[in-house]
């Protein structure tokens, strides 16, 4: 249900959050992410234009978060990038099904209410918890690497 896209987004929003003195390129956010520089870039373009990212461009210019991770949720960026919609009438169309949805369309849609009510609940700076004993991304933040709460990682 999670598209390569999202993943990219979720990943360089976190990184984001994670790096937060500075802008960084969309190539500096590619490589510490894993992800190809020109579909990282299109991404980041992506979540700009929604108001999660600012952009600024030339010398020092980069990518930042345009809100504090303690109030961004990853389904914001989910829906930034790629929405999942909610089932609340037939997709065929069919007319007997306008009362009520099939089982087929009912547990769909019921999968899309869990993850957005997961995904609602998640802010960025939960994954980004230094206290947590894994750090998302972790071969690239270097040991005591300060975090967007000012917190050291531990390692």
């Amino acid at each position: 249900m999670i598209s390569q896209t999202t993943e990219y987004a979720l990943r360089a929003v976190v990184w984001l959050a994670a790096n937060p003195e500075k802008p960084l390129t969309a190539q500096q956010i590619a490589e510490a992410t894993r992800v190809p520089a020109g579909y990282l870039a299109k991404v980041l373009q992506g979540l700009s234009r929604s108001g999660l990212l600012h952009s600024q461009r030339g010398l020092g210019g980069g990518f930042t978060l345009a809100r504090s991770p303690s109030a961004l949720t990853m389904w914001e960026v989910v829906q930034a990038v790629d929405p999942l919609k909610r089932i609340r009438s037939c997709p065929l169309g069919f007319e007997e099904h306008s009362e009520a949805l099939c089982p087929l369309h009912e547990q769909l849609d019921e999968a899309i209410a869990m993850i957005e009510k997961t995904f609602s609940a998640c802010k960025l700076s939960k994954l980004i918890d230094p206290n947590h004993p894994r750090s998302p991304l972790c071969a690239y933040l270097p040991k005591g690497k300060a975090t967007a709460n000012g917190k050291r990682v531990k390692r």
